[in-house]
């Protein structure tokens, strides 16, 4: 599809600059025009510069979309007429070039859902499923703003996440710097001191202090093949699902960071199900959702097995208990919910759980790591001392 590049008027002779997709040139008259705009200047371009300066539609941005968007539905105005005042606000230019195509879709007979569809790569299918919901029952407004909610939810988790893991990150890295440091550089000149006035006999510290240091300066460039190595790894992981299965594993089962990554999944996979659920989505229609959205391939093949057996005749609460990912009481919940019928309130509670959990490791993570890093230090250190002062105090005497 052509893609241009234009210079508009409204009816204000206010000059709006945009480009965007278009069937032909006629469309763009057309498109503009029904937005009340005056075609000044166009330029038909090859290269869609946009697709390099945008990216990724942020999550936040796209919540607020949502609930303005609900917020002028139910006040009255028209569905198109609240896009098009949305799509020339300032502030959300990563966002305009997707409204612009939905603007375009809506003037050619196309639903809201069906126009979000097309621009699968910024609306998940969860979001557009709420819509089309919205457009069948008549509740578009309260769709849209479960939508804004959800995605609000999404993205306290994700940033959470990364604010659990950022702190242990930095100080590995901060220790590590520090030590290559030593080793490197100050720890090499001041050993080769005792060496060159001919110090004998060192204590076992210094021996040991002088191997370490040899060992090092002599290998540390293979320590940067470990990131290296790393990083190919984990591309490849990408690529092969078996050895992705085998990488997610790995992460889940280290100490703290893979409590913190669990309660993240899980807190992600009650938030979706509890939603959809509520929506009045089949439960296995849900769980569809879920195996096409979650990255952690350990629960996803879980989510692969319980929706096999509740195809295969099983109930929820079976299913779910031969998948080790979930605790005892989350099997509980989701046993209470299927036998009263408020599954999607139990999903949300259990939503509401992991989330406060994924808080809770924030507040407490740097209380946790702090104690053994403080050891972990002392100990390097106290043979770093213990290592340098048995010479220094050998020097002292042999001066006195």
């Amino acid at each position: 599809m052509p893609f241009f590049s234009y210079k508009a008027i409204d009816s204000a002779g206010v000059p709006v600059k945009d480009e965007g997709e278009f069937p032909s040139l006629e469309g763009l008259f057309e498109t503009l025009g029904a937005r009340g705009l005056v075609l000044v200047d166009y330029r038909r371009r090859y290269i869609k510069w946009s697709s390099f300066a945008g990216g990724k539609v942020k999550r936040t941005l796209m919540a607020e979309f949502f609930r303005n968007l609900a917020l002028l539905v139910r006040g009255g105005i028209s569905l198109r007429q609240a896009i098009d005042d949305m799509a020339r606000s300032p502030g959300i230019k990563t966002l305009r070039h997707v409204l612009v195509d939905v603007l375009r879709r809506l003037d050619g007979g196309q639903l809201l859902s069906s126009a979000m569809e097309a621009n699968r790569r910024h609306f998940s299918g969860l979001l557009i499923t709420l819509v089309s919901i919205g457009e069948e029952t008549g509740n578009l407004d309260r769709m849209l703003d479960d939508a804004a909610a959800h995605l609000e939810r999404i993205e306290e988790i994700v940033s959470n996440t990364k604010k659990a893991l950022l702190y242990p990150s930095f100080v590995l890295t901060a220790m590590a710097g520090a030590l290559a440091f030593w080793m490197i550089y100050v720890l090499p000149q001041i050993l080769k001191l005792f060496k060159d006035m001919g110090i004998k006999d060192l204590p076992l510290a210094t021996r040991i202090l002088i191997k370490t240091v040899e060992i090092f300066n002599r290998w540390w460039p293979a320590a940067i093949l470990v990131p290296v190595v790393a990083v190919i790894f984990y591309i490849i992981a990408a690529k092969n699902e078996r050895m992705k299965y085998l990488w997610d594993l790995s992460w889940l089962r280290s100490p703290l960071i893979g409590d913190v990554l669990k309660s993240s999944q899980l807190a992600f996979f009650f938030e979706y199900m509890a939603v959809l659920t509520s929506a009045g989505i089949n439960f296995v229609k849900g769980l569809e959702f879920m195996e096409a959205s979650v990255t952690n391939q350990v629960l996803k093949k879980g989510i692969g097995g319980i929706r096999a057996d509740i195809t295969a005749g099983e109930s929820i609460f079976e299913s779910f208990s031969r998948v080790d990912f979930f605790e005892p009481f989350v099997l509980r919940m989701i046993s209470a919910g299927e036998q009263t019928g408020g599954l999607p309130d139990q999903l949300a509670l259990l939503a509401k759980h992991y989330r406060s959990k994924v808080n809770k490791f924030i507040d407490t993570m740097s209380k946790v790591i702090e104690p053994i890093i403080i050891v972990f230090a002392g100990l390097i250190f106290l043979i770093i001392a213990l290592g340098l002062l048995g010479p220094i105090y050998d020097i002292i005497t042999r001066l006195h």
